[in-house]
């Protein structure tokens, strides 16, 4: 199969992607500038007599719900990369080795980009803000406002990614294993929700704070699987152009057979 004809299925897969996306960052956007909604939920967790987020300390959320379950997400992650060296070797791994790499990859770019964004962001966790007993200011997304010295490092939500990087194994597998794509489909954005709500609940985020965090991560997840998609078409294109140069070329019929040397005198001595 010509890469350009297996490449053409792909096309729409790309393009309902990128089209949604771009319909989700405009929702957030709006959703993360106006804050109505965050500031609600948020209200919802915090005790104004006592000024503080009651849930923010106790064990089965700060301990189990925060600690414990990026742990997890984390070992499952680093788990897979002996086992993607393995399935180098080892025969009844073979089929499981692209998708292997694959979330690895996908999964360590998304929480990377995450980690990157939130070391660079002034936007302040709602702890810190002072309309929860904190001192730090809010302001819109997007504004122009540099980073306080009392605040940001807050956006996007980085508990909620860890649970939503496992959305990286339906990239990464949906071709190979769509059963297994699935349930990590699911159990990703189970995961990222779950984790997402308890740091609302403790008040270590807002809502569009984990919205954003799962559009990051479908989004570096589908930007790795063109480069992926893009790189397997051209590395099998570049391997047909080289088989077909090491091939010696057949003569167009325009031109003749070569002619034999030998004479009838010499085939006649032959005899």
């Amino acid at each position: 199969m010509r890469p350009d004809k297996a490449a053409s299925p792909l096309i729409p897969f790309f393009g309902r992607h990128v089209n949604a996306l771009v319909i989700a960052a405009i929702a957030l956007i709006l959703l993360s500038r106006d804050g109505r909604l965050d500031f609600y939920l948020a209200r919802l967790a915090f005790d104004l007599p006592s000024g503080t987020f009651p849930l923010r300390d106790v064990p089965l959320l700060a301990v189990y719900g925060h600690a414990w379950l990026k742990n997890l997400t984390t070992l499952a992650w680093l788990l897979c990369m002996p086992i993607a060296l393995a399935s180098v070797w080892l025969r009844h791994l073979h089929g499981w080795r692209t998708a292997l790499f694959k979330f690895i990859l996908y999964a360590g770019m998304a929480a990377w980009a995450i980690q990157s964004l939130k070391a660079a962001s002034p936007h302040a966790c709602p702890w810190d803000l002072a309309e929860f007993g904190g001192s730090a200011s809010w302001f819109p997304l997007l504004d122009n406002v540099s980073l306080s010295a009392d605040g940001g490092h807050c956006w996007p939500g980085g508990h909620a990614s860890a649970g939503f990087a496992l959305v990286a194994g339906w990239f990464a597998a949906r071709d190979t294993h769509p059963r297994i794509a699935a349930i990590m489909l699911w159990l990703g954005l189970a995961m990222g929700s779950l984790m997402g709500t308890i740091q609302m609940l403790r008040g270590a985020h807002f809502l569009t704070h984990n919205l954003w965090s799962l559009w990051i991560v479908w989004a570096v997840c589908l930007g790795m699987e063109m480069l992926w998609q893009l790189s397997t078409y051209a590395l099998q294109a570049f391997r047909k152009r080289s088989q077909a140069a090491s091939e010696t070329p057949a003569l167009p019929q325009w031109i003749p057979a070569p002619e034999s040397h030998c004479d009838a005198g010499s085939v006649q001595s032959a005899q």
